[in-house]
């Protein structure tokens, strides 16, 4: 058995939670340079960005909200507004890829940002004690140690 699965501190919520700060920070920095950035360094960031969102969102629709049992009616519909705004954003992502002008580029990262943040304060609040509940400290740990063997993690 490995390290990471013995480490009540390395369950998937906690390394979910380890992501949100580090995209958070990301973003922090990022709103303080885009008014001096230039079209391409924003499309550059843009890219960062999606390839940082998707990798999220692809690890927590599979491991959290597909574990998550949908038969009481608040967690359908708590699950169903985090995959609806997972899809709007990649939409707005993709929107973002096809994106000529500084102003538009701007725009919709403001809105990738924003919309970011509001996903990540309900899961925080509301989804991720409803995972605690649901699946408790084991499983958690098992699709901590999943989450940690699908991205490459160490697990000492």
């Amino acid at each position: 058995m490995s390290a990471l699965v013995q480490n009540p501190h390395h369950d998937l919520i906690g390394l979910l939670l380890g992501e949100h700060a580090a995209i958070l920070a990301l973003f922090r920095n990022l709103e303080q340079r885009l008014p001096e950035m230039g079209l391409r360094e924003m499309q550059g960031a843009g890219h960062s960005v999606e390839a940082l969102l998707m990798a999220h969102a692809i690890e927590e629709d599979a491991l959290l909200f597909h574990s998550l049992p949908e038969k009481r009616d608040s967690v359908k519909k708590t699950l169903d507004a985090m995959f609806g705004e997972h899809n709007e954003q990649r939409r707005l992502l993709e929107e973002l890829r096809s994106a000529k002008t500084t102003q538009t580029v701007r725009k919709l990262l403001g809105q990738v940002i924003e919309l970011t943040r509001e996903h990540f304060a309900v899961e925080e609040r509301v989804l991720f004690d409803v995972a605690r509940k649901a699946l408790g400290k084991r499983r958690l740990e098992e699709l901590g140690t999943e989450f940690a063997r699908r991205r490459g993690l160490s697990t000492l």
